[in-house]
């Protein structure tokens, strides 16, 4: 990710009550908890989605992913974040957050990334939908991406699972679709970020999921490391969201158009459009 030059600065933001609420009861258990595995997947109390971990996936397509040998984990790297543990070509479970590895294969030939899936119980509205994000070690004085740290991408689902699209690192930031909530918070010991996804895919298009992985270029457009510095789901924020009608009704079919003529031009993946 990159922070825009001041002429764009990004403006902090309040940070959500969920991602406060979900941050003050995994420090609760002190700055050197130690990682916890959780099911698969794994539905968070009091939630209305489930989140499953992914492993091999093809970044920025996100094809190949398999949820077998993987699960999430919490605490990993970041008290209170979210991340996968994943399965080597060896067998070996390996505690890690969303990011790059090197898939048996020579670093720069093939990168596979972990990522989180995250599956709503019903459909839901963009409108005020993101995600809270953490550990890309920026602030708000920062011009650009840290180079060893990883950059996110996103594919969001809509009705039936339908991709409504993929979307770089580039195509983020070209959309203003990410937003600074604290940098370096003294809770977290990490800076937070919110991910508008109604900033990406329009307000008002029904949602039933989307998946977070890694992009295979950081916020400047330079190519990763292979492996990444991860980054950490903290929460999903979609509480506001307005309550979603039955399928078949007027209101449902109406949205469904709309959202598929938004959805319709790809966004580019030009990383210069970026800067």
């Amino acid at each position: 990710m990159k922070t825009p030059s001041s002429a764009h600065q990004l403006q902090r933001k309040p940070i959500s009550a969920a991602a406060a609420a979900m941050l003050l009861a995994f420090t609760s258990l002190g700055f050197s908890a130690s990682t916890i595995e959780l099911n698969q997947p794994y539905a968070p109390a009091g939630e209305n989605y489930s989140i499953t971990a992914l492993q091999n996936l093809t970044p920025l397509t996100l094809d190949g992913g398999t949820s077998a040998g993987a699960n999430p984990n919490v605490n990993f790297d970041f008290q209170g974040g979210f991340g996968v543990r994943y399965q080597n070509a060896y067998g070996i479970l390996t505690d890690f957050g969303i990011g790059l590895y090197d898939a048996s294969c020579a670093p720069g030939i093939q990168t596979a990334s972990t990522g989180l899936n995250i599956v709503f119980d019903q459909l839901v509205s963009s409108h005020g939908l993101s995600a809270t994000l953490g550990d890309f070690d920026l602030n708000e004085y920062s011009t650009d991406a840290d180079p060893s740290k990883v950059a996110p991408t996103i594919s969001i689902y809509g009705i039936g699972n339908l991709l409504l699209g993929n979307f770089s690192t580039a195509d983020i930031l070209a959309s203003h679709a990410v937003s600074l909530l604290t940098s370096l918070d003294p809770i977290a010991k990490t800076d937070l970020w919110k991910l508008s996804l109604d900033a990406l895919v329009g307000p008002g298009v029904l949602v039933s999921g989307f998946t977070l992985a890694a992009d295979t270029h950081n916020g400047a457009g330079s190519p990763m490391a292979v492996n990444s510095d991860p980054y950490f789901l903290v929460a999903v924020n979609g509480c506001e969201c307005a309550s979603i009608p039955e399928p078949g009704s007027a209101f449902l079919i109406l949205s469904a158009g709309l959202g598929t003529l938004i959805i319709t031009r790809r966004r580019t993946r030009d990383l210069v459009s970026s800067k």
